[in-house]
Parts: C-alpha cells; sequence; structure tokens
C-alpha cells in the first residue's frame, strides 16, 4: 500500500512540473499552492474543526509517521478531533511546490507546539507533504497529507 502511495504522488509531481512549464495554450490562472496551505494551518491554529475538515477529500489519506487514516470519516474522527486539541502554533517551510490545472502540492518542514494532557509541553519538528486535487466543483481539496515526526523535545525555558 505505502509503495502505491509513494508512486502516485511521484506520478502527481511529475504531472505538475510538465504542466506548469506549458507557454501559451491555457488562459486558466494556476492556483496559489500558498494559499491553499494558508487555510489548512489556519484551520489547526484557530482549532477550527469544520474547516479542517471541509478541505479534505472523501476519499483521502493521512499518512502520520506510523499511522495511515483513509477517508474523510476516519481522518475527521481520528486525526482531526484528537489532533485539534493538542496541537497549536503550526508553521511550514515550503522546499517544493507545483501546480497544475488539476493537481498541485507542497512538501517542505514544519514546526508545530504539542500540549498532550498530563504531559509535558513538546515542540515538534518535522517533514510534511500536502497533495491537493481540483474537485468537479472547482474546489481544492486536501487528498494526501504525509507528516513525519524527526524531532519531538520538551520545551526547555
Amino acid at each position: 500500500m505505502r509503495n502505491i502511495l509513494i508512486l502516485l504522488v511521484c506520478i502527481a509531481i511529475i504531472s505538475c512540473n510538465q504542466q506548469t512549464d506549458k507557454k501559451g495554450g491555457s488562459d486558466q490562472k494556476l492556483v496559489d499552492v500558498d494559499s491553499l496551505n494558508s487555510v489548512f494551518v489556519a484551520s489547526w491554529n484557530n482549532k477550527d474543526s469544520v474547516a479542517a475538515v471541509s478541505i479534505i477529500a472523501d476519499n483521502a489519506i493521512v499518512m502520520n509517521d506510523t499511522l495511515l487514516h483513509n477517508g474523510i470519516n476516519e481522518i475527521a474522527k481520528n486525526w482531526i478531533s484528537g489532533g485539534l486539541k493538542v496541537i497549536s502554533n503550526i508553521k511550514t517551510v515550503s522546499s517544493t511546490k507545483g501546480a497544475s490545472e488539476s493537481v498541485a502540492f507542497d512538501g517542505g518542514t514544519y514546526s508545530l507546539d504539542l500540549t498532550i494532557p498530563g504531559g509535558p509541553f513538546l515542540k515538534e519538528k518535522g517533514n510534511y507533504s500536502f497533495v491537493w486535487t481540483k474537485t468537479d466543483k472547482n474546489e481544492w481539496k486536501l487528498t494526501l497529507i504525509h507528516i513525519e515526526d524527526v524531532s519531538r523535545m520538551p520545551n526547555v525555558k
């Protein structure tokens, strides 16, 4: 399953690169990937579960360290509802991004604050990949979210 997901991400990236290099031919403006990502980050930083769920596709996949969540219902129940309670101050720094008329992607690093009830306050840093897909209704939805924690350290003041 993981190999299939990696293959799909690679195909999406290659497809985006090919289509973003086109000259002329299309008057359609490509989506601003930063604006898509800012909506995602704001929904989490504002602890807005309705907004967070609304931008994720019904058939989306979230890969978070060793966890895999399939479909919006599982993602909302097992990732968003718990995550919004303990995560704050998300910041992202893009390393690569691109867009075509129907697919957009971004990958980079993130940092966030993690407050586990009864536990320590942690600073987490890691890598992320987002793949956005344009729906038949011309809405952009997250179809793949991959988050890899690379350091989770107590906040020492």
